[in-house]
């Protein structure tokens, strides 16, 4: 059987990616630790999700760290204080050079294991200049050449709507993924941008919203 790195957040997209993939592949979850505001509740969440599909292809999280505050600086993202709240336009959750960090980091750790392929829940949505398709084509072909290690990166969300991988996927305990930004209590605020995608994702989806939030908007 294949083997697969899969770059997992606790997110409903990695998570539903997780899953997909291991029906027919070993996948290797990896968890980028960065230093950011909400990653405890994400890993835990990321376990929860695991624990429940029960699935024997997928093995362990391994936990990679790649502090980022030297980056950012007193950023929202590091600082968890003036996450973008449920009205903010999507380009203000944007993290400079996410996947840039995220895939580079992957791909070694996939180099010393003898992994080749990795995969990335990025939907057709994601607007950022590191989640297009001429990206990811253009790293992973640097990323090889500098490894020398064959290194592929696969995207099959690309072209689907959060809702539509909603729509497909309504069979998955998809309510023990998180995808908020200014977790309360280990779950989702409710007020953030994040909160906000999920909840109309299920609306324009039109599957039963199971997720738990502090404080639910009305839609």
């Amino acid at each position: 059987m294949d083997a697969v790195a899969v770059l997992a957040s606790g997110g409903m997209d990695s998570c539903v990616l997780l899953s997909d993939l291991a029906e027919d592949a070993n996948v290797s979850p990896l968890y980028v630790k960065k230093g950011l505001a909400w990653e405890d509740a994400e890993l835990a969440a990321l376990v929860t999700f695991i624990g429940a599909l029960g699935n024997p292809n997928i093995g362990p999280v391994t936990t990679l760290k790649l502090p980022v505050k030297d980056i950012y600086g007193k950023h929202w993202s590091v600082s968890g204080e003036g996450a973008p709240e449920y009205d903010a336009p999507d380009n203000a959750v944007y993290l400079p050079g996410r996947n840039v960090l995220l895939i580079g980091l992957s791909a070694v750790w996939c180099s010393t294991h003898k992994i080749h392929r990795i995969a990335i829940g990025s939907l057709g949505s994601n607007p950022f200049p590191d989640a297009t398709p001429t990206f990811f084509e253009s790293y992973t072909a640097s990323l090889s050449q500098g490894l020398s290690h064959r290194i592929t990166l696969e995207a099959p969300y690309r072209g689907m709507t959060k809702s539509e991988l909603i729509k497909t996927h309504s069979h998955l305990p998809l309510e023990l993924t998180l995808t908020c930004m200014a977790p309360t209590g280990g779950g989702h605020c409710g007020n953030c941008n994040k909160c906000r995608e999920r909840q109309e994702a299920f609306v324009e989806a039109a599957v039963q919203d199971r997720t738990s939030y502090a404080k639910r908007q009305e839609q």
